[in-house]
């Protein structure tokens, strides 16, 4: 797979665990959405600068989630006791309810795994999907790379 995250997107470093693979010497499917979520987390807090809900008053939750394996990920040891993978994470879009976030994990300079999540704003009074508040819009737009950019 050839890479979609744009130069800017946020990049980091994620910890492989030990447990984390399976027997066939890959790193199990279920802990790829585990490492997928660990990035949005990370990114969402470099972007905003606080927590998940941003102290908005709304919830952020997951809506979808779309996973492409384009290759395994393997637990390798970096010879100092770690195995590291990299994570790229993007916004591709921003509707007035929801904001798509992709992500690519890569390992030894190639993609391994996609990902795109819908994510919704949903008010906490009521649990209803709600208008992106606009401080929350302007973090993301920020760091929005629109789908034609990389498809």
């Amino acid at each position: 797979m050839t890479r979609r995250a744009p130069e800017n997107a946020y990049n980091c470093q994620l910890q492989l665990r030990w447990s984390d693979q399976l027997l066939h010497d890959h790193i199990d499917h279920v802990r790829v959405l585990t490492l997928i979520e660990e990035a949005r987390i990370r990114a969402g807090r470099v972007w905003s600068g606080t927590t998940p809900d941003g102290g908005s008053g709304e919830n952020r939750v997951v809506r979808s989630l779309y996973t492409e394996y384009e290759r395994e990920l393997n637990y390798r040891d970096d010879g100092d006791g770690t195995a590291m993978i990299e994570a790229r994470v993007w916004i591709s879009r921003i509707g007035t309810t929801s904001y798509t976030v992709c992500h690519e994990l890569v390992q030894d300079g190639r993609v391994g795994v996609y990902a795109e999540a819908v994510i919704v704003m949903l008010s906490k009074a009521d649990g209803t999907p709600t208008p992106i508040p606009e401080r929350i819009r302007r973090e993301l737009l920020q760091f929005q790379h629109p789908d034609e950019w990389y498809h």
